[in-house]
């Protein structure tokens, strides 16, 4: 009786214990998220990227690309970058700033793609989690990659 309740009280306090892969945005100073009121005059942070969207075009399968997100500050107030996550393992946010960036100066997120073990054409979003509106912006990478077996057809 004493183990199965035992079992009963660690499963329960296991289980309750998970994560469900959702990305918070609590951690952030995110302006009028406590009452909800929005000024006109409010300052904000605004983070502006000079491209969203990298297309690497046709790769072979296994080669690395590395290519940096670069962004400003176009808002009022100071940003901050609380997370960068991709979608998959295959891309990762090598390096982003971790200390404020004010109006008017500018940034790097730098992303690696691994096409190892993966072909075809490749969509990945990485989500940046900063203290703007809305508060997580999306990026994307894609592209093709071919395996050792393609032809000509695949090139195009």
């Amino acid at each position: 009786m004493k183990s199965l309740l035992f079992t009963a009280i660690i499963s329960t306090l296991l289980f309750s214990c998970g994560d469900d892969g959702r990305m918070s945005t609590d951690l952030i100073n995110i302006p009028a998220s406590a009452s909800n009121n929005i000024e006109e005059d409010d300052e904000f942070a605004v983070i502006d990227f000079e491209v969203m969207d990298f297309d690497f075009g046709t790769i072979a399968a296994g080669r690395r690309l590395n290519f940096e997100f670069k962004f400003s500050n176009s808002g009022t107030a100071p940003l901050l970058i609380a997370n960068v996550q991709s979608q998959c393992g295959c891309t990762v946010a090598k390096d982003w700033p971790k200390k404020a960036i004010y109006p008017g100066e500018s940034g790097v997120i730098e992303v690696e793609f691994d096409s190892t073990d993966r072909t075809g054409s490749l969509t990945k979003r990485i989500d940046i989690v900063t203290n703007t509106r809305p508060a997580i912006t999306q990026l994307m990478i894609k592209g093709n990659v071919i395996g050792p077996d393609f032809t000509k057809e695949d090139l195009q």
